[in-house]
């Protein structure tokens, strides 16, 4: 069976119970329950061995599941009216399909045989075969996969939830017509052999007595485990998809297609390694085969072997299979191997194809061309995943944050006001990247604008507040700045850093004394910070209060002894107040913590 050439199509499911018959699915089995034969199947020593139907397609022809009576020595077979009818042996066997013709003695109703090529998805189908206790019954249920090979109906299941029995009964559609022969499989998985495919099977000819016939285990053939391995890929039926292939792979190793199965079927387990070994053996066989390549490579992503991934990706690409997929896949391994050119190159690929997700990729692209700080060209793919998904908050963070680099201040401001829109909650975090990138670029004007939004998000937050007397500061308003400061001190009165920048304010317009009373306030608070005593001793200094600032400096100079600065104004205080050795002691000091003031003091030393 050619695998390769299968193509899946999945179908919705709608299940219902035999016991509740609807009134088409009654008259079908009315009119063909006395076709029908419920088979019991002996071993060499008398012993029941299977159990299954089979149904009259021909004068004194019957068909049935081959895997039931591959071992047979005898068969009997049941009507539904109880009468007992004699199977005398096989007149022809499909091995590839499962399905054999047997002789039976005396006439059946013959069951009309349709066209299976017209079976389409979620069609009703409609299953007859013998319940536990022998008895014919119906089931109904509708199409759910269907596989093709080429352009024929190969294989399809149906959504009938039968017993065992029913294993060799007919698929009827809704005429009555004979569309298929049924496979119970483990786990009640169901597979349906289209009437097309075997039907040229049915012709009078000599039949072969059961004691006669070679007996095999026929799941354990290659034909069986390739046909029951099918049936349980195409019902999602994993493990056992797994046991009946690698049973065929132990049998004939160099079945491509089914090695490619396989490995399709570890992959989706999260099987990896094995699954790395069947695409590499299908390789072996088949070194073109784009599909194993793609397949490959997609394993190495899964399992974020990312370079691994790379080589089989490109030979999947050069040999056109899954093209699209190809690239967005080797992108992400690019990204993750920190290649940021050959990602964005990968990801324009794949954009290329115009997919119906692509948002997500152009949002990837963007970040890349971030990355490479290839700024506009940042923005011109995350706008393009702005446009396919406008309300995503990671993609407009990102163009945020490029509009911002390639210096479009006023778009990447919008863009964060938008964000405030869309998460109310981090509103006020986005107003303060507004604050922070135009303090960044001296914008202080348009910070403040953006500060003040943070304060009315937040009204009680000392730090939004001192952030704007921050920004008033760096605007040389300082009367505002110290408002703001002191606005902040309301909220909380311990917040030592509004009194330095108090006292920085004043410094600024002068007022040396109301600075002198903001640093006290400061170093209250922070007794061990050297700038704010420092800052005292400057403001005495200033104010020509020598005396007063030899105190609060020696305090910055105890607690920073290689504080360059403070040890020459220090100097200069002794020297105001002649202190001439004083001085001289400082300068032994500065002499090896800053030369340069060194020889700056050295000329006011006598």
């Amino acid at each position: 069976m050619d695998y390769r050439h299968l193509r899946l199509v999945a179908l919705a499911l709608l299940l219902f119970a035999p016991a509740v018959a609807f009134s088409q699915t009654s008259k079908v089995f009315e009119t063909s329950k006395d076709s029908l034969l419920a088979l019991a199947v002996y071993g060499a020593n008398k012993e029941l061995i299977n159990k299954g139907c089979a149904f009259s397609v021909g004068q004194e022809l019957a068909a049935t599941a081959y895997e039931l009576v591959a071992n047979a020595d005898t068969v009997e077979g049941t009507t539904a009216r109880g009468k007992k009818i004699k199977v005398e042996g096989i007149v022809a066997v499909d091995r590839n399909l499962g399905v054999a013709i047997l002789k039976i003695k005396g006439d059946l109703p013959v069951l009309k045989l349709g066209n299976s090529d017209n079976v389409t998805p979620n069609m009703k189908i409609i299953g007859l075969g013998p319940n536990e206790a022998g008895e014919i019954v119906s089931a109904e249920g509708n199409v759910r996969q269907i596989a093709r090979k080429d352009s024929s109906l190969a294989i399809f299941t149906a959504s009938l939830a039968v017993p065992a029995g029913f294993s060799g009964g007919p698929a009827l559609n809704e005429n009555g017509e004979v569309v298929g022969l049924i496979h119970v499989v483990e786990r009640g998985g169901v597979g349906i052999i289209p009437v097309n495919t075997w039907q040229a099977q049915i012709k009078p000819g000599r039949s072969t007595e059961f004691k006669n016939w070679k007996k095999e285990d026929y799941l354990a053939t290659l034909e069986g485990a390739l046909l029951v391995g099918k049936i349980h890929t195409l019902n999602e039926d994993w493990g056992n998809a797994q046991k009946y292939l690698e049973r065929a792979i132990k049998i004939n190793p160099n079945l491509v297609e089914v090695q490619y199965e396989l490995a399709e079927i570890y992959s989706r387990q999260r099987d990896f390694s094995s699954a790395v070994n069947a695409y590499r053996k299908v390789l072996e066989i088949n070194p073109n085969l784009g599909e194993a390549y793609f397949g490959l490579g997609s394993v190495y992503v899964r399992m974020m072997k990312w370079s691994e991934a790379i080589a089989p990706l490109e030979k999947a690409i050069h040999l056109g299979v899954q093209e699209q997929e190809a690239w967005r896949l080797m992108a992400t391994a690019f990204e993750e191997m920190k290649n940021f050119e050959r990602a964005a190159e990968a990801y324009e690929k794949y954009v290329s194809f115009n997919p119906p997700e692509a948002w997500g990729a152009y949002l990837r692209l963007g970040l890349c061309r971030l990355e490479l700080q290839q700024f506009e060209a940042a923005v011109k793919a995350l706008e393009e995943a702005q446009k396919r998904k406008p309300d995503d908050i990671k993609v407009n963070y990102s163009l945020a944050q490029a509009y911002q680099k390639a210096k479009q201040y006023e778009n990447a401001e919008k863009t964060y006001r938008l964000l405030a829109e869309l998460s109310p909650a981090d509103a006020s975090s986005y107003y303060g990247l507004i604050v922070r990138m135009y303090d960044e670029v001296g914008q202080y004007e348009r910070a403040v604008e953006a500060a003040k939004k943070v304060v009315e998000l937040n009204p009680t937050s000392e730090m939004a507040v001192y952030n704007l007397g921050i920004m008033y500061f760096k605007l040389e308003r300082y009367d505002e700045a110290i408002a703001a400061f002191r606005k902040a001190l309301e909220i909380r009165p311990t917040y030592e850093y509004a009194w330095y920048q108090i006292g920085y304010s004043y410094s600024r317009q002068k007022k040396y004394k109301e600075a002198i009373e903001a640093f006290k306030k400061f170093v209250e608070l922070m007794p061990d910070s050297y700038d704010g005593w420092f800052n005292i001793g400057v403001s005495y200094l200033l104010l020509k209060d020598f005396k007063n600032a030899i105190e609060p400096l020696e305090k910055a100079v105890e607690l920073k002894p290689d504080y360059g600065i403070a040890l020459y104004n220090l100097a200069i205080a002794y020297l105001n107040v002649h202190d001439n050795l004083s001085a001289r002691e400082i300068y032994k000091k500065l002499v090896s913590v800053d030369p340069g003031l060194a020889d700056k003091l050295k000329k006011f030393l006598r």
